[in-house]
């Protein structure tokens, strides 16, 4: 029993150390101090409500509400005064990278949406104060904004870039544009990265035998590839009906590795449940075991 005893106590002093090794999820010294470039509106916090209650309601649960996932690591409520006292730009990087299991909406929500989610959880953190947009606008680079439409004669993607300043919004001319599909494992880029006209547009021919869905809809997305930094990220996604009709079952309507834990192959289910009886088997095993030890010299010291 000593013996097991101290195998018990050196597993437990190992996960302790591995946890106090563990440095969190550190932000970048540089993305702390980014800031939304204008004021949170009602209009942004009611945005920034539905986007929540869609894509973080499901693990975050309902701010105030305490009814968070059950998972680890644990998700939280971000209405508490752990997510309050971060900075705006720590909780921009956090939804904007992720962290397994939290997914990376880089290419989810725009730049725009995030910072709505942000405003919606700030009515929620008492003292917060919004740093004053004008004041740190022009430290923080140029502020682009994409729009995205498909020119049906021309059979083409455009793309449209606007730089927003304080005399008003301007065609951004020279910003470099990628163009993505979203597939179902990522984002397919379309093209090579094409520059803004004098205009603040960027064409991008379209395949016309690239498959859809059932109606030919085709999720598309375009952002600024800006390497240096220059430029705040902008992003835009939308869905086109441009797509060729394809009638094929989704990845996730059969069985396969990478569907649902309902449609998982029957080889993945029965190799995982006998994993687990085998598992069970010797935890069980060992329990006995343990006790038939215990009985043996208690009979002998007996």
């Amino acid at each position: 029993m000593k013996k097991l005893f101290y195998i018990l106590l050196l597993v437990f002093i190992m996960l302790l150390r591995a946890e106090a090794q563990n440095p969190g999820w550190i932000v970048p010294d540089d993305q702390k101090g980014k800031i939304c470039l204008v004021k949170f509106t009602p209009d942004m916090v009611k945005q920034g409500e539905a986007l929540y209650m869609k894509n973080c309601q499901s693990c975050h649960g309902i701010p105030t509400k305490k009814n968070f996932a059950a998972i680890q690591p644990s998700p939280g409520d971000l209405s508490e005064p752990k997510a309050g006292t971060q900075k705006d730009g720590e909780l921009f990087y956090r939804i904007t990278t992720g962290k397994v299991p939290m997914p990376e909406f880089r290419n989810i929500l725009s730049e725009d949406e995030r910072w709505s989610v942000i405003s919606f959880l700030r009515t929620f953190h008492k003292g917060y104060v919004q740093p004053d947009p004008e004041k740190m606008a022009a430290s923080m680079g140029k502020r682009i904004r994409l729009s995205m439409t498909y020119d049906t004669a021309r059979k083409k993607i455009m793309v449209k870039a606007v730089e927003l300043t304080k005399e008003g919004p301007v065609a951004a001319k020279g910003a470099e544009i990628i163009v993505f599909v979203q597939r179902y494992f990522g984002n397919m880029q379309l093209a090579d990265p094409k520059p803004t006209s004098e205009s603040g547009y960027a064409g991008f021919d379209w395949p016309q035998d690239f498959p859809g869905d059932k109606t030919g809809k085709v999720i598309l997305g375009a952002r600024v590839n800006d390497p240096t930094g220059s430029m705040q990220e902008a992003i835009v996604r939308d869905t086109l009906a441009i797509g060729l009709p394809t009638n094929k079952p989704a990845l996730t309507d059969t069985r396969a590795m990478w569907s649902t834990r309902e449609k998982a192959p029957v080889w993945m289910i029965l190799t995982y449940t006998l994993a687990v009886i085998i598992v069970w088997y010797f935890i069980i095993y060992i329990i006995l075991s343990v006790l038939d030890m215990r009985k043996i010299k208690q009979v002998k010291n007996t």
